[in-house]
């Protein structure tokens, strides 16, 4: 990396015949506080300047930088395609000020999207199911993209069963560094006018590598039914499924993990009355609820599950009241929880795009409530909207991600 730094000082003397000198390492933070756009036009100079940016030591520092100034990420979809902007997640404490979100990419999708994962070091999967050519029904496709770079890629398609329906999850093995998504199936059919689902079959993982994308077999012991909701915790998956063992507590909720690392799955069994959404509070599994299915202006409380010994399955409850000033800030918005941040604030979004559009945090220290406004997504008025919370910028290239060459 110096040695690329100096010859790009020599060659900046050779054009601008200046003696001044800047520091190797002082050029070096510079580019490091360049935005991704900008990187992006960089590496268009020269091969000199595209191998700085490409380099591990660059990549793996701009990653750290903005870990510490996470974003917001919206995404939505309209007219066959599906776009992504952010805004900065740390800001004043004022309601008063609105923040101009800043438009990243988008790309085309051939039907409705099914799922889009919460982005991983940068990286987001989105679930699409389509026609292909020469074929009747549709099949599930996997894109990965960044929104940084504005890049995205297909993965390959599975091989699934006749009339089954794909589930997936988006996952990240932080010893290994490899980013993987886990699928698998099961069938839906409608028994005395109920609709009646099998137990998930087929349970494969693709790992994003170099060399040739496949899906692999592995082999899970638990019957269950996955729901949609989960979390990726320090290389674990979690998500809410019902059991599917004959036993007492059939169709009862679970969560289940699986490991991205080992590829193991195994279970926690939850006490009622049982709670919908999952996330991860300060490295551990939680759960945060209202005294309703979701927050509105009627909410008076907000329900706090920790998971404090995985081996015990001890959880911890605690409860916030709402302060009086709730009723007025929410006014007629219905909220979901995203996430709580590294400071302690539940962060509460909508479920579609409204004008105007708002952003909730609740402390859990001060339990006090703001919003903040956000422009600049109009366009997607009464759209679904995805809200992320912890996005980081990643300007490391696809075949970067993939471990290949740049």
């Amino acid at each position: 990396m110096r040695k690329l730094l100096q010859k790009i000082s020599e060659d900046r003397k050779a054009v601008v015949g200046s003696s001044l000198t800047i520091p190797d390492d002082l050029v070096f933070e510079i580019l490091l506080r360049l935005p991704c756009k900008s990187i992006a036009r960089c590496r268009c100079l020269s091969k000199l300047w595209a191998s700085i940016f490409d380099s591990q030591d660059f990549t793996d520092r701009y990653l750290t930088i903005s870990s510490a100034r996470p974003q917001l990420l919206f995404a939505f979809q309209e007219y066959g395609k599906v776009f992504f902007f952010s805004t900065p997640q740390n800001h004043e404490h004022d309601n008063s000020s609105p923040i101009t979100a800043s438009y990243h990419m988008s790309f085309p999708v051939r039907s409705r999207v099914r799922e889009i994962y919460s982005p991983i070091s940068g990286l987001v999967c989105v679930k699409d199911e389509r026609i292909l050519k020469g074929m009747k029904t549709p099949v599930t496709v996997w894109m990965i993209c960044n929104p940084s770079t504005g890049k995205s890629f297909s993965l390959p398609r599975i091989n699934t069963r006749k009339w089954s329906t794909v589930r997936s999850f988006f996952g990240y093995d932080p010893v290994e560094k490899q980013f993987k998504v886990l699928s698998m199936t099961f069938a839906t059919g409608v028994v005395n006018g109920v609709i009646d689902y099998t137990n998930s079959t087929d349970h494969q993982v693709l790992t994003l590598q170099a060399g040739k994308l496949s899906w692999r077999m592995i082999e899970c012991s638990i019957p269950h039914y996955p729901r949609c909701n989960s979390v990726c915790i320090n290389g674990v998956l979690y998500y809410i499924a019902e059991n599917g063992a004959f036993s007492p507590t059939y169709r009862d909720m679970i969560i289940v993990s699986f490991d991205f690392r080992s590829e193991k799955f195994s279970f926690i069994e939850v006490a009622k009355p049982f709670f919908h959404s999952l996330i991860n509070f300060n490295g551990k599994l939680a759960s945060v609820t209202s005294d309703s299915n979701y927050f509105d202006r009627a909410s008076t409380c907000l329900n706090l599950r920790v998971l404090d010994d995985i081996e015990k399955n001890e959880w911890s409850k605690h409860v916030y009241k709402l302060p009086l000033s709730w009723e007025n800030v929410v006014a007629d918005a219905n909220l979901h929880c995203v996430k709580v941040t590294a400071s302690n604030e539940v962060v509460l979004s909508g479920y579609s795009q409204r004008s105007p559009f708002y952003v909730f945090y609740y402390s859990l220290e001060k339990e006090t409530i703001r919003r903040v406004e956000i422009q600049g997504m109009e366009a997607f008025t009464r759209f679904q909207v995805y809200t992320f919370v912890d996005h980081v910028e990643d300007v490391r290239r696809m075949k970067s991600v993939l471990g290949l060459a740049p």
